[in-house]
């Protein structure tokens, strides 16, 4: 690091990696960035740029960037002030860094080694300001930027820039021309402390994980990047709804069926809520059962994931009933004006009310000892909360005096639960019942830490620190985390991402993962990261019916563009209910063997590539990579091309007669037999005069009679083994129920389907 023994405001300052040379002007501005392996100039052509940044006020806003997209983990500071630094001094290892504007001087310790520049806020003072961008850099906008890791990449070069421990906030500010990459600290949790690390590397896409586990283990963090490399990360399972030791065996039976090699529960299947996660009635025996139960799975050749709430407690725990905890979190606070008896249904307080939820099931307030809950409240003095029910949720109405406090609670947008005050120990003291039973009935290969978002203020912070405080007292670490939500330093603990709750079946399902999972996996390749192509519900059906194969299988063509894992949340009852389980469960596993086993490589597209000319980049990719992951993050495609992935045509994995694996682009032939049957039509490249029919029933088994006028079909199930058909006469009987496949030589695809068209349908039962 070179610096100067006399603070000379006017020079520029030089600080040195191995890899960078980060210039500030004496006058506070960014001069230069360079990568030092070739000289190139990193910072935006613009004018002069703010090397650190206060501000005064302002409110916080959550970023989405579009009605479709995923809620980004970023918020945005609208209105208040802004002052940008003014004048910079380094003196040895301390920066001072003077905001004149806001009369505030703050002093950093700069570390310099050969794989980082860190900086440490010692003080500030002056002011007062609510939060400072310590470290800040406007630099090109670089072909591949992971908002997520704060990474700005391009083929040769990549800088990023990370929060060195949890108190600090790190996060990328897209513009039109370039990029803003800035570490910040807030008020709360404090100025003092926080750390920024800037590094650098060559080749970011093969080193920048090898680059970041450095700065994790000099930084004490979680070991996001070497987690991210393991196999385990790929895993697709299946999320068993209220498991118990007399069932376990039948979910284990249907997570293999369907390839899953994790099964995962939740808490609620053997426990009575959160909070206290008391044992519920399934679980009679407690920690016993539930190691009964994870045993089980493990003994089966499986891994286990559990599922959590973890910053928050039911309605029925002892956190909320029959005495409050003080710890709960209070959204407002109010002064009672006049003394309440326990029959008083008008309660007066000092504050306006307005504001307060009317939400059904939130409108709760604690007073001491006793909860109430309120119909309406008024906006004008006197200020009245009205309709109270006194005695709420099994609590004891009680007489209050004038001034004594009332709170309104932070009831979650799920009103099941009552959220956690974040600046006490309520929240360690529920991590560690968490890791109690994790400890006893481990390893865990997955913990889903759901409920994320349900914190309040400083949101950045509350986010990662909830998580942390749990995660940190998991021993050993599970290999794979996914969460609800999360923020940058969740980054080093939960490395899969963006599992959705249950979405609608059949065709919905389908628009959905074209919406929001395919776009969001896109972007979280910048990021290292994989997400969750699920929660995949409503198995047994609702209104619209039960989801088929073709609908998981749609799923699973997706994920496997990025070699991402599927999830299925599904009970037993709902497994009953689908009449096409067995087809469905078997989509599944097919693409969760080929995904795994590294097969879905060139042969599988060459399939493809004389079905539709613009799949030939696929072959290309291939010829190159492994994946279909590795061909997207480090060959990139076209917006045309990747549309390919995220538009309506549908694909079918099958393995053949040789038995291999092979990909066949398919066609819905709809409407056939009133809707009694799905048909999707096919070709093969082996077999270019055939067309082939992937054909199965809605429900009930249904009975085709094919008239001699056309060429008899070939039935076979699996793929080229041959099923006997009745045949009288001139007349072919083929009965349908789950899945095969007719075969119709010397046909093209529409001759087939005016075949099928023309065919005579009768369900089987109605002839019995």
């Amino acid at each position: 690091m070179a610096s100067q023994d006399k603070p000379i405001a006017a020079a520029p300052l030089i600080l040195e990696t191995d890899s960078l040379r980060l210039q500030i002007a004496g006058d506070g501005s960014l001069e230069s960035l360079v990568s030092r392996h070739d000289d190139a100039e990193y910072v935006a052509a613009a004018a002069p740029w703010p090397i650190a940044v206060a501000y005064r006020g302002g409110q916080a806003e959550p970023e989405f960037p579009d009605e479709h997209a995923a809620f980004t983990g970023r918020w945005v500071y609208r209105g208040g002030e802004s002052f940008p630094a003014s004048r910079v001094r380094l003196a040895g290892d301390r920066l001072r860094v003077e905001f004149d504007g806001a009369k505030v001087r703050a002093e950093y310790r700069v570390t310099a080694t050969p794989n980082y520049l860190a900086f440490e806020l010692l003080s500030v003072e002056g002011g007062p300001i609510d939060r400072i961008d310590f470290l800040r850099l406007n630099i090109n906008r670089l072909p591949h930027l992971g908002q997520w890791i704060n990474a700005a990449c391009d083929d040769r070069f990549g800088f990023c820039l990370r929060a060195g421990n949890i108190r600090t906030n790190a996060e990328m500010e897209l513009q039109t021309d370039h990029v803003v990459m800035r570490a910040t600290a807030e008020v709360d949790p404090g100025f003092e402390g926080t750390v920024a690390v800037l590094f650098g590397c060559r080749e970011p896409r093969e080193k920048l994980l090898d680059a970041m586990a450095t700065v994790e283990r000099e930084f004490d963090l979680p070991a996001g990047a070497a987690r991210r490399r393991l196999p385990e990360q790929r895993a697709s399972y299946l999320w068993a709804s209220r498991p118990t030791p007399a069932n376990i065996g039948d979910y284990i039976d249907w997570a293999k069926r369907g390839g899953f090699r994790v099964i995962l529960f939740s808490y609620n299947a053997f426990s009575e809520g959160a909070g206290h996660f008391r044992w519920n009635a399934s679980y009679p025996n407690g920690m016993d059962d539930l190691k009964r139960v994870t045993d089980a799975i493990r003994g089966a050749g499986l891994r286990v994931g559990l599922h959590i709430h973890y910053c928050k407690a039911s309605r029925n725990d002892a956190y909320v009933t029959p005495v409050p905890d003080d710890r709960l979190h209070h959204v407002r606070s109010f002064t009672l004006t006049e003394p309440i008896d326990a029959e008083t249904q008008t309660i007066a307080v000092a504050e306006n009310p307005a504001g307060c939820t009317l939400d059904d099931k939130r409108r709760i307030l604690k007073v001491e000892d006793e909860l109430v809950e309120y119909e309406d409240y008024t906006t004008s003095p006197s200020y009245l909360f009205t309709g109270c029910r006194r005695g709420f949720l099994g609590t004891t109405p009680g007489v209050h005096r004038k001034g004594d406090s009332l709170a309104l609670l932070d009831v979650d947008t799920w009103p099941k639960f009552i959220r956690y005050d974040q600046n006490t120990d309520i929240q360690d003291e529920t991590a560690q019942r968490l890791a109690d039973i994790y400890r006893q009935t481990g390893p865990y290969e997955l913990i889903y830490f759901d409920g994320a978002e349900d914190v309040h203020e400083p949101f950045w912070y509350h986010v990662a620190s909830a998580q942390h405080r749990v995660y940190k007292l998991l021993d050993p670490a599970p290999p794979v985390c996914e969460a609800a939500h999360y923020t940058h330093f969740s980054w080093h603990m939960i490395t899969r991402s963006n599992a959705y709750d249950i979405v609608a079946s059949d065709d919905g399902m389908k628009d959905f993962c074209r919406l929001m999972p395919c776009p969001t996996a896109a972007e979280r390749v910048k990021d290292f990261s994989r997400i969750d192509f699920g929660w995949l519900g409503r198995f047994g059906g609702d209104a619209e019916g039960c989801p088929g194969p073709d609908v998981f299988e749609y799923v699973a063509t997706r994920a496997a563009a990025w070699d991402c894992p599927v999830s299925l949340h599904v009970s037993l009852e709902e497994i009953m209910n689908n009449p096409r389980r067995d087809d469905c469960l078997a989509a599944l596993k097919t693409w969760e063997d080929a995904r795994l086993e590294g097969r879905l490589g060139k042969t599988l597209l060459d399939s493809l590539k004389n079905v539709r000319p613009e799949h030939a980049h696929y072959v290309r990719c291939y010829q190159q990579r492994e994946t279909w992951r590795r061909c997207l993050a480090n060959e990139g495609l076209t917006d045309a091309q990747r549309a390919i992935l995220a538009d309506r045509r549908e694909h079918h994995l099958f393995v053949n007669e040789s038995g291999d694996y092979e990909l066949a682009e398919i066609e819905e032939i709809p409407g056939l037999c009133d809707g009694l049957v799905k048909a999707f039509s096919f070709k093969r490249t082996r077999s270019p005069g055939t067309t082939f029919v992937l054909v199965w029933s809605i429900d009930d088994d249904v009975r085709l009679e094919f008239s001699p006028r056309g060429p008899r079909p070939i039935a076979m199930r699996p793929f080229g083994e041959s099923l006997p058909l009745a045949i009288t006469g001139d007349t072919t009987v083929v009965s349908v129920g789950n899945r095969l496949y007719l075969g119709f030589p010397d046909t093209t695809r529409d001759e087939v389907e005016e075949i099928l068209r023309s065919v005579k349908c009768s369900r089987e039962y109605l002839l019995t």
